[in-house]
């Protein structure tokens, strides 16, 4: 079989390679369990690409640039209109030598993409709802997506994040995988062999803007009086904040903070290898793949209860803040670094759920339920 996936996943072309953002490569090139042959229609970006982007590994997946869209400003949302003709030339075209077509969405191509999916296309297809299903504001495109993903494609099959009250037939709970099985027993060996009685370290994993809280993270660091119970916080990522970020790290006094900027997935496995506690504040989120790679190696995740988090993370193997501020953010902190003990158990307590977030097991969810296999 083939497949075409259709996604705003950015590449970068450096020295005549492909390289795109490593979480979703990592998942494509799994999925080449499933089908013969993948499509990737994305965006193509100038410059370098950050150490989080990686190479497809596998043969038989193509890149299929389309032109770059979208954004915060006002001229870069014309953009979607303006590369419109010419980026769904490209998906047509692409998609009706196809078996099957996957649409990840919420993005702002979904407000014709959807539409072409559904009238203009001959081929089965379906959608990944990677973003938060159960947003309570969202931004006017994903609303609209979510309302015909909903109410008006209903003979299309939806995968989303969690499980929700009144969910719809043809909407299905998937979770988002992030590790292979071998990988998963890798970082469980580390868990299992993990110290938990010395200072601990810190890690925050994301983009470095507002929304996910690195730093709120800062601020909680700040006021708190138990500072010297920690060792080394990492704060992992890249973003527009990441010039006022390093400038609050500075202020922190009684232990180093190192901002890492973007880093491969085998750096990123190092971090978390030696991390005791992962903490991500989003103000909105599907489910992170970052929670589930943490928890693999033993870090305590404490979390803002948004999108599906509070449904996997709770107070048996996690902290769930009761509301997204830097005082709460210091009480759950101080909460663990009170009892060793407690983070240990809390800790090995996830070995529950992690299993549920590798490529196999959601590679058979997808030939049992999207493609009746």
């Amino acid at each position: 079989m083939k497949l075409t996936i259709i996604s705003h996943t950015p590449h970068y072309k450096n020295n005549g390679l492909i390289f795109g953002w490593g979480p979703t490569v990592r998942e494509i090139n799994h999925l080449r369990s499933v089908f013969d042959k993948i499509y990737h229609v994305a965006p193509l970006y100038k410059g370098v690409h950050p150490d989080s982007f990686i190479k497809y590994d596998k043969q038989n997946i193509k890149f299929i640039p389309i032109m770059q869209y979208g954004g915060p400003s006002f001229k870069k949302k014309i953009q979607i209109i303006l590369t419109f003709p010419s980026n769904l030339f490209i998906i047509h075209k692409v998609c009706k030598n196809t078996d099957w077509i996957q649409f990840r969405s919420p993005t702002s191509i979904g407000l014709y993409v959807l539409p072409y999916l559904k009238f203009f296309n001959k081929n089965k297809y379906w959608v990944k709802y990677a973003g938060n299903w159960n947003q309570k504001k969202p931004p006017i495109s994903y609303f609209l997506q979510k309302i015909w993903l909903k109410y008006i494609a209903k003979e299309t099959k939806v995968t989303v994040n969690g499980k929700w009250e009144k969910q719809r037939k043809h909407i299905y709970s998937f979770e988002n995988p992030c590790f292979s099985k071998n990988e998963l027993n890798k970082a469980n060996f580390i868990k299992k062999t993990k110290i938990y009685t010395e200072k601990v370290k810190i890690c925050f994993v994301g983009a470095l803007e507002k929304g996910k809280g690195a730093h709120l993270l800062l601020d909680a660091l700040e006021m708190s009086k138990q500072n010297h119970m920690i060792q080394k916080v990492y704060i992992v990522g890249d973003g527009i904040d990441k010039g006022k970020i390093k400038s609050s790290a500075k202020k922190i006094f009684g232990f180093d903070v190192k901002v890492t900027g973007s880093l491969s997935r085998e750096k990123l496995d190092q971090i978390y290898s030696k991390c005791h506690i992962l903490i991500l504040p989003s103000k909105s989120e599907g489910f992170p793949k970052v929670i589930a790679e943490a928890i693999s190696f033993g870090c305590v995740p404490i979390v803002t209860n948004v999108g599906s988090i509070g449904q996997y993370i709770n107070e048996t193997n996690g902290v769930v803040l009761k509301d997204r501020s830097s005082y709460e953010l210091e009480k759950a902190i101080n909460f663990l670094l009170s009892d060793r003990s407690r983070i240990r158990e809390l800790a090995q307590n996830s070995c529950k759920i992690d299993q549920k977030f590798s490529f196999e097991q959601y590679n058979e969810k997808i030939k049992r339920l999207i493609l009746n296999l």
